[in-house]
């Protein structure tokens, strides 16, 4: 069981047939990005949008005292940037590198010459994005009512990507907290009763899922 990012990040490119989805990945350009270096800025032109191969992406907003203020962490099969970059409009968030990460670039030239080689791409590519924003509308809906640790759950799993038991997600506590919405004590009970649950092994940085049915059934309550 995996969820999208209820904010930043999608499943825009996993949610393409496979033929598809693997022709304009390998139209992109794949770049490397290290542990916090910095991706896009507010306010920045939307030339292109991203695939997340590998690692995390941060996606909040840098306020005046220099604190980024985190929407969301974005992981392994995730997009993010589409939405300014399908309406042209400046970007609205910041994203950094949450770890080391490798990222496939799609801008107008991959994406037009994808549209070119079938015109039944370009309906649908526009029925897949439609239907990703409507799902994360009901990631939104649905959190609400989760307590912390549903929701410190369906973080994890999300993070999780298309990995499965073993899986590294580097967050700190404070990532988690800010992605989850609370405060680094009730993050930390949550944390605590997941670990001795069996389900996950906090480390300094990071944590490692080793139960995902079991977080999946911590979110069906």
């Amino acid at each position: 069981m995996t969820t999208a990012s209820p904010i930043a990040g999608t499943g825009f490119v996993m949610a393409l047939p496979d033929m598809v989805r693997a022709d304009l990945l390998a139209r992109g350009k794949r770049r490397y990005f290290d542990r916090g270096q910095i991706i896009q800025q507010r306010g920045d032109p939307a030339r292109e949008f991203w695939y997340v191969e590998s690692g995390s992406v941060q996606i909040g907003r840098y306020g005046m005292d220099g604190r980024l203020t985190l929407f969301a962490l974005i992981g392994a099969g995730e997009t993010f940037g589409e939405l300014a970059f399908l309406g042209e409009f400046p970007r609205t968030v910041d994203a950094i590198a949450g770890s080391d990460c490798q990222l496939i670039r799609i801008g107008d030239k991959e994406l037009q010459s994808l549209m070119d080689s079938d015109p039944a791409v370009t309906r649908l590519l526009l029925k897949t994005m439609a239907l990703t924003v409507q799902q994360a509308f009901n990631l939104i809906e649905s959190s609400r009512n989760l307590s912390v640790p549903q929701r410190l759950a369906q973080a994890l799993l999300q993070l999780c990507g298309d990995q499965q038991d073993g899986a590294r997600i580097m967050a700190t506590q404070q990532d988690l907290a800010d992605l989850v919405g609370v405060s680094r004590v009730s993050l930390g009970k949550a944390l605590a009763g997941l670990e001795a649950a069996g389900m996950i092994e906090p480390g300094y940085g990071f944590v490692t899922v080793r139960d995902t049915n079991g977080l999946g059934a911590v979110i069906g309550g």
